[in-house]
């Protein structure tokens, strides 16, 4: 055999190698679970008298399913799967039941603890997949944690009191200035807390995490936003006090009014929250002298904010972009809030009433969804 007869057999090899790989790919011919509504198929044809290399190629199956299908229908056999095959369960209801009581006992266990705890007082030996997959079973996925802020009990009525005065508001949150500080990282984003949970059980006390309002940032940043309208974003640095919070926003805010309201318009307000900045003689003698009024805003409510929304929208943003500088950490910040439409922010305060009714269901504390 020459040369020549050697290259032109590996050529012919190759080619029927492929068409041969193609076949089997294209007819399913390796094993696959196959569906009640396939085999219901399988029954018709073989009663229309198709042969079943036929049905194989029209249902796209292999030969064999379709005679493993006439014979059960000769044997009078069900097609479905008789029960008890397959592979059994490691644990027992009741033993279902024990595992769900541990769980419940601290939510935020891995399943590598709750299995090594299981296998602790028991002599049958579980594993974490096992462990993962009978919770699962049950209903309890995996969540993350939610902070929330630490409220007083004469918080949570200022904010029951907020919410039922402002209830019947509509076209009125279109007329309030959204403001609020933020501060961002460079490294560090956020910490994750994972727990089990029903779907249903999302509000509940223990999906939550407590934590302290403010925070410490790389970069720190004051915007503001209105119905269908995004103001400028301003950054500072250094602790924020009375006469720092006025040198933020002199500038940007009164320009924002200007280019947003009607100048014979006045019904509008301010809305910012209770920190000692905000609230102090400096800042209350600023705002009466530009003739400001100031919205009476219930304390530690960021879930009634919706400018906190554009904040995660950033934060979700610098999780992906990942940034590695405090000058790059600034830049993404500047192109991710200039990437927030205005039609985004008219949703947010579209959201503002039923923030309000989910704030009275939920009595004042804090609410998931709105």
């Amino acid at each position: 055999m020459c040369y020549r007869d050697f290259v032109y057999l590996f050529f012919v090899f190759s080619f029927f190698n492929k068409f041969l790989w193609y076949y089997l790919f294209k007819f399913n011919m390796g094993r696959s679970k196959v569906t009640c509504e396939t085999k219901s198929a399988i029954k018709t044809l073989l009663k229309n008298n198709l042969s079943q290399r036929q049905i194989a190629r029209q249902l796209n199956v292999s030969q064999n399913c379709v005679f493993l299908v006439s014979q059960k229908l000769k044997a009078n056999l069900p097609l479905t799967n008789s029960v008890g095959q397959g592979r059994k369960k490691a644990t027992t209801e009741r033993e279902d039941r024990f595992l769900l009581k541990k769980m419940k006992e601290n939510r935020t266990k891995s399943s590598q603890i709750l299995a090594a705890e299981w296998n602790s007082s028991n002599q049958k030996q579980l594993c974490a997949s096992t462990v993962r997959r009978r919770l699962l079973s049950m209903g309890y996925k995996t969540y993350t944690t939610k902070r929330k802020p630490l409220r007083t009990v004469h918080q949570i009525r200022q904010r029951i009191k907020f919410a039922k005065g402002h209830q019947h508001w509509l076209n009125e949150w279109n007329n309030v200035i959204w403001s609020d500080e933020a501060h961002f990282e460079v490294l560090n984003r956020k910490n994750r807390l994972l727990v089990r949970r029903l779907i249903s059980e999302t509000d509940e006390p223990f999906n939550f995490v407590p934590r302290v309002q403010g925070g410490g940032g790389t970069v720190s940043v004051w915007g503001c936003m209105s119905g269908g309208a995004r103001g400028s974003l301003v950054t500072y640095t250094g602790r924020l006090n009375g006469p720092a919070y006025i040198k933020v926003i002199e500038h940007a805010l009164p320009m924002f009014i200007e280019n947003t309201f009607d100048s014979k318009q006045n019904d509008w307000v301010f809305m910012q929250d209770n920190a000692p900045a905000h609230t102090c003689k400096y800042s209350a003698a600023w705002f009466k002298k530009n003739r400001i009024n100031v919205l009476e805003w219930p304390s530690n409510s960021p879930d009634l904010n919706p400018i906190e929304n554009i904040w995660d929208y950033i934060d979700k943003g610098l999780t992906k972009l990942k940034p590695t500088t405090v000058y790059e950490l600034q830049e993404m910040i500047g192109k991710l809030w200039c990437n927030f439409s205005p039609i985004r922010c008219q949703n947010l305060v579209n959201s503002m009433p039923r923030r309000m009714q989910r704030c009275i269901l939920a009595r004042g504390k804090t609410f998931n969804k709105y």
